[in-house]
């Protein structure tokens, strides 16, 4: 179903991601070893990994990295491994099906033990990351095929302490010839920052990366989705409503399933599912906004104010900041901006800054509309 609200699973329940699930497979196929997956949040990064993964038939893991992190407030390889363990835990079915025991793959781990429908987890016995790769490698080897390992927001393996995860990479890059690495993120400058592609001086330098952007639909693309889910469900809706909802919510697929599933699913009317759509999102959006301007708040929604108010060039957006909070350095301000952009809150597109996301344009319109310095939870 096109409408589940959750992280899909099966192929036949995800939309048009052709493009990128061809990319995706051809790299596999030829061997690529660091695949970069990204998208702004809520594209369908994470349904498009669990979907793709399964459909190609590659034995893997994936670890959310992000769940982890909100979970302990840091990534710890313990931590790490717990995830690992539980991800093949719940994919026992799908190892079985391809033909692989999952006990030959976890019994060359050290500190992995199989028992019963879970696994036993010795902390003192772990070996550490490069070890467990070479094992997946070394397996993987010895069954001709190929080992993925995921790591989704992986941007958030920058609170790991002193392991160093591009280095890790790269290492895997030059030895491990049977295993893929694929990294995703939401924070797109954070994770390329993270992984220090670009830099001249880290060990990812100059090396070939595979990158699958996952962009928004198109408007015809969000209309065609917005009708085969209706379908999907028995539910008629008419044009003029689809073409409100396309406009409004900008193309973003997980927006406009939430609207599916309020519209069609929990049949409420087009208004209510577009409300319930605001609600729900705007929580979301709070949330994790209000993490990323905390170290400047009042600047950073100055600036956030000015863009949503229509402003879009620097000067115009720094002359409404310093109306607001007081001067600021042209360096600063800059800095400010740029770092908007690294977290994908906005963008610079030929026409000026915009924000990306509908529901954070909204929450900040309120705040401006009520006068206020706090984004609004509507």
């Amino acid at each position: 179903m096109f409408f589940d609200p959750y992280p899909k699973s099966r192929f036949e329940d995800f939309y048009d991601r052709d493009r990128e699930f061809t990319m995706l497979r051809k790299s596999l196929d030829l061997g690529e070893r660091l695949i970069l997956v990204y998208g702004i949040r809520r594209i369908g990064k994470t349904s498009f990994i669990r979907v793709a993964l399964k459909k190609l038939g590659y034995p893997h893991v994936i670890v959310d990295v992000r769940e982890i992190y909100g979970m302990y407030n840091r990534v710890t390889r313990h931590y790490m491994y717990k995830k690992i363990a539980d991800y093949f835990i719940d994919n026992i079915s799908f190892f079985e099906k391809l033909g692989y025991r999952l006990r030959d793959l976890l019994g060359r781990v050290r500190g992995f033990k199989l028992v019963g429908v879970g696994v036993e987890l010795d902390y003192t016995k772990l070996p550490d990351l490069t070890e467990l790769f070479k094992i997946f490698n070394r397996w993987a080897i010895d069954h001709s095929t190929r080992f993925v390992i995921a790591f989704d927001e992986a941007q958030y393996l920058r609170y790991s302490g002193a392991v160093r995860y591009n280095m890790l990479f790269s290492w895997a890059m030059d030895n491990l010839e049977n295993l893929s690495t694929i990294v995703t993120g939401s924070e797109v400058g954070v994770l390329k920052d993270f992984l220090k592609i670009d830099d001249p001086r880290a060990p990812l330098y100059g090396r070939y990366v595979c990158e699958i952007k996952l962009e928004r639909f198109t408007h015809s693309q969000s209309i065609e989705f917005l009708e085969e889910g209706f379908k999907q469900v028995g539910v008629s809706v008419n044009r003029y409503e689809l073409e409100e909802v396309v406009e409004i919510l900008d193309g973003i697929p997980g927006w406009l399933t939430l609207y599916g599933y309020y519209r069609g699913v929990k049949e409420f009317s087009h208004r209510e599912a577009l409300d319930r759509v605001f609600i729900e999102g705007s929580r979301m959006v709070y949330a994790e906004l209000e993490k990323i301007i905390s170290p400047s708040r009042d600047r950073y929604l100055a600036i956030l104010e000015a863009i949503a108010s229509g402003l879009v060039s620097w000067s115009s957006i720094r002359s409404y900041t310093i109306s607001k909070t007081g001067p600021i350095s042209d360096k600063r301000f800059s800095d400010l901006l740029k770092n908007l952009i690294r977290y994908s809150i906005i963008e610079k597109t030929s026409s000026g800054y915009r924000i990306i996301d509908p529901l954070v344009r909204h929450s900040v319109q309120e705040t401006v509309k009520h006068g206020g310095t706090r984004v609004r939870s509507v």
